[in-house]
């Protein structure tokens, strides 16, 4: 393809000559002035290079150079200005605009080859650079996206093994995803600097993995329906730590820094933590719970206030909401961090339309035979 070459000069002899120097290797095309320079720009097609005259009346190249380097469109294309003064001043000041070279008058038509053919070739090098670099980006970012898929659906996974035992389904860990989402928003909102939108979403994506622990504690006392024993909720409680080592073990075989998975890593530890200190496993207290943990409690507490379960029926939303604020004698306010139960007075209806919105397939299939 034949590059194009845009010659803008007032005077016609100047550009007939430039016209005879160069149009049996590239397509010339004249501008008699700036305005008519920035039309034929706007017509296209666009020139590979412009040989920009300094000295016009109107629109000088100066002021020529100054508009078509403030137009995206036009900025990346190379400008050569043509000068018949000796003035250095006036050379720094085409360059400090954004001109790539000058050629001075008279014309050597050598030299004018040779500058154009080195600024053509250092053209079309960087667009074909550019387009390389866009397509590698395009590739990469389609592969960051699937490697996000692939991660968050082995997340999902774990998760949905380690609690399908106890009756748990898909639709409490989309929930428990939501609700934390939810909240966590609501306190990054409030307080970006202590949550950021990134905290958010990771909070988010290992919340489904609360209660990953649950895989070593045994199914009589996983699935028991009456009230368990000491000794029993000993071994219930220490799903907590059992996720946080499980989830230590898969960090270490993986291969880069892992700062993420410390995320899990409390949320599976902490999220029965209280911020009065009475919870488990290590009766943590305040803000010694790391903050994924007490926002995946609230979202955990309210789900299973919610949900039904073969042993139990679920609250309503208005019931949940009184337990969590008020208290019932086995959960109290003084159990969560005062940020995030003020985030939830905030946002509870935003919850209660998620969970009615990812009901339990089971509790559907029911509803169906009655």
């Amino acid at each position: 393809m034949t590059n194009i070459i845009m010659a803008v000069d007032d005077v016609p002899e100047n550009l007939d000559i430039l016209e005879a120097i160069l149009e049996d290797t590239y397509k010339v095309v004249t501008a008699d002035g700036g305005a008519t320079a920035l039309r034929m720009l706007d017509e296209g097609p666009e020139p590979d290079l412009i040989l920009l005259d300094l000295s016009m009346p109107e629109m000088d190249g100066f002021e020529l150079l100054e508009k078509i380097r403030e137009i995206p469109a036009y900025n990346k294309i190379p400008v050569i200005f043509v000068t018949g003064s000796n003035d250095v001043y006036s050379e720094e000041k085409g360059l400090d605009l954004g001109a790539v070279d000058y050629i001075k008058k008279p014309y050597e038509p050598k030299i004018i080859r040779v500058k154009i053919r080195n600024h053509i070739e250092l053209k079309t090098y960087r667009d074909n650079l550019s387009e390389a670099v866009a397509i590698r980006t395009a590739q990469l970012e389609e592969r960051t996206k699937e490697l996000y898929a692939a991660h968050t659906a082995i997340i999902m996974g774990m998760a949905l093994l380690s609690e399908s035992r106890d009756k748990v389904t898909g639709s409490h860990i989309v929930r428990i995803k939501g609700l934390t989402h939810i909240l966590a928003g609501k306190v990054c909102e409030w307080y970006p600097e202590f949550v950021s939108p990134e905290l958010v979403e990771i909070i988010t994506t290992y919340s489904s993995l609360h209660d990953v622990g649950k895989v070593s504690v045994p199914d009589a006392v996983l699935m028991k329906k009456g009230r368990l024993t000491d000794k029993e909720f000993n071994q219930m409680k220490a799903h907590t730590s059992g996720g946080g080592d499980l989830l230590r073990q898969i960090s270490e075989l993986l291969p880069h820094d892992q700062s993420h998975i410390s995320i899990a890593i409390e949320i599976a530890e902490g999220h029965h933590e209280r911020f009065d200190g009475t919870g488990y496993p290590n009766r943590l207290s305040g803000e010694d719970i790391p903050i994924s943990a007490r926002i995946v409690a609230l979202a955990d507490v309210y789900d299973a206030l919610r949900s039904t379960r073969p042993y139990k029926n679920g609250f309503t939303h208005e019931e949940a909401i009184d337990i969590i604020i008020n208290g019932d004698g086995r959960t109290d306010p003084k159990h969560f961090d005062p940020i995030v139960l003020r985030a939830f007075k905030e946002v509870h209806e935003e919850m209660r339309e998620l969970f009615d919105n990812n009901p339990d397939p089971y509790l559907e299939l029911q509803k169906e035979d009655e």
